[in-house]
């Protein structure tokens, strides 16, 4: 594979951290003669043109610097294409990154694009777009919804969209079917995830592997208002998989009907409303990881 990289920056990721800026961006990858051009993007459609461009000209590794927003775009002109993947981590929770043990500071990822190895993993899809995280419905996907994207990033929107959520979330009659086999669910939430942690680092899916072929389905049950804390505190203790309410499984295609339109999330976006057909996509993406 050539050796030379192109790096797609985001200058706008990074809510909670500082970013990188392209001059010490460049600074750095002089130091340490990575093969490497930058290009500074000014918006989400400025990036997804020119990631457009770049596999249609058939080159063969591209970068993002940026959050798990900012690979997510990268993600769906890259899927099922002969292009590599780089992520330099810059974003708030870097969830994507994390699942891929990824170094977060920025020398080390860059040591990555150099000497890393080539790794096809999975993704997850929904209607015509791909995931990283999860998808689903129910209470994330309502919380976003309410105050739309970014509400996983920003704490006092999300605390006012989780506010709201609570003081009006109620269970659903979801009709799924799960690899062919249906199943009627009470839930006040059905996630369907590949990795293992989704929105604010909420590590909801413990047991997700990026190289199995499957995606871990965490069905969330009929909860009181007053479960709805308590519960949520043992997701994010990694003790939910033993709670009463929790159950989980692991297959290829979830389908998700209910008795009226419920929001669809794909990652920290509302996409549209059920009924959906989620997927697993095997060997989707190939990416650079750090040599173990």
């Amino acid at each position: 594979m050539n050796t030379h990289c192109t790096i797609l920056l985001n200058t706008r990721a990074g809510a909670l951290q500082p970013s990188a800026g392209i001059e010490q961006l460049q600074q750095m990858i002089q130091e340490i003669e990575l093969d490497a051009e930058v290009i500074d993007t000014a918006s989400p459609e400025e990036m997804t043109q020119t990631i457009r461009q770049l596999v249609a000209a058939g080159v063969e590794k591209i970068a993002v610097c940026g959050g798990d927003g900012t690979v997510s775009l990268c993600v769906q002109e890259v899927a099922h294409t002969k292009a590599v993947l780089g992520i330099i981590p810059q974003g708030t929770f870097n969830n994507f990154a994390t699942a891929l043990r990824l170094p977060q500071d920025l020398p080390s990822a860059l040591r990555v694009l150099q000497d890393g190895e080539v790794r096809n993993i999975d993704l997850g899809k929904v209607g015509d777009r791909y995931f990283t995280e999860a998808a689903g419905v129910g209470l994330f996907a309502d919380a976003l919804a309410i105050y739309g994207e970014g509400t996983n990033k920003n704490f006092l929107r999300g605390l006012s969209a989780m506010t709201n959520v609570f003081l009006s979330f109620k269970a659903h009659r979801l009709r799924l079917v799960i690899d062919g086999q249906s199943q009627i669910e009470r839930a006040v939430m059905c996630i369907v995830s590949n990795t293992y942690r989704m929105a604010q680092g909420v590590p909801v899916a413990p047991g997700a592997k990026l190289t199995d072929g499957e995606l871990d389905v965490i069905i969330v049950g009929d909860l009181d208002r007053n479960e709805l804390i308590p519960y949520y505190r043992a997701f994010r203790s990694q003790l939910h998989l033993n709670l009463p309410k929790v159950s989980t499984l692991r297959a290829r295609e979830v389908k998700i009907d209910a008795r009226r339109h419920l929001n669809l999330h794909c990652d920290d976006q509302v996409i549209g409303t059920t009924p959906a057909t989620i997927c697993a996509q095997p060997g989707a993406l190939k990416v650079l990881v750090d040599r173990l």
